[in-house]
């Protein structure tokens, strides 16, 4: 049967399939924005969807498979966002710096995003059948994995280092870091208890240590 058509009474109905799982992804994300990401159950999607709980696992067997559909969107987002703003910098520099604040702007202006796709996936962990814990971020998303080759180049190509991998570590590394404050404001918001620093004021201080510009 075709992923976008089903078949009911006989007739065809295109696009019922995709409206179904679209509706459960729909339920999963307003449970997380709503509740927070530890409230994400299949029970909670069947109840918010209006469906058993058996119809939404047809779609989505595991919560990994779940989360996975979830985030990965989010994820290939931030990294257009990320490669968008590193494009035509003339330094690498002004590539970190681009990096950072285009990274930090897309992850500010919607903290709810944020969390579902750096904190939802945590709560998806549970232990494999060979003893490794399973998570939809325990191997590098394809679109972030770009994103660092994308700046890993520039940095080469500008001579801030002299081998990609080491510069894919580094475009890695930024990332990480930007990921901390934004989780540290994250958890500001959640607690309704703004940091004594000023979020602008933090995200330019990290700038300022990744890519200091000359004196």
């Amino acid at each position: 049967m075709n992923v976008g058509v089903c078949v009911l009474g006989g007739s065809l109905m295109p696009g019922k399939r995709k409206d179904t799982a679209d509706r459960i992804l729909a339920a999963a994300r307003s449970i997380v924005r709503a509740d927070g990401p530890d409230q994400l159950t299949f029970d909670a999607v069947a109840a918010e969807v209006g469906v058993s709980k058996q119809a939404v696992l047809y779609w989505f067997p595991n919560k990994a498979r779940l989360i996975e559909a979830l985030v990965r969107p989010a994820l290939e987002a931030e990294s257009a966002a990320g490669q968008a703003a590193i494009t035509a910098q003339r330094s690498a520099g002004d590539a970190i710096r681009a990096y950072i604040s285009a990274l930090a702007m897309f992850h500010s202006s919607d903290l709810d995003r944020f969390r579902l796709m750096y904190v939802t996936p945590q709560i998806g962990q549970r232990p494999g059948r060979n003893g490794q814990m399973l998570t939809t971020l325990g191997r590098i998303h394809p679109a972030t994995t770009e994103m660092y080759d994308r700046l890993g180049k520039i940095l080469v190509a500008y001579g801030r280092y002299d081998e990609l991998s080491d510069a894919r570590r580094a475009a890695a590394a930024i990332h990480t870091a930007l990921l901390g404050l934004i989780l540290r404001m994250a958890m500001a918001d959640a607690l309704n208890a703004p940091m004594r620093a000023r979020e602008d004021a933090l995200i330019d201080a990290l700038v300022n240590v990744m890519a200091p510009k000359a004196a």
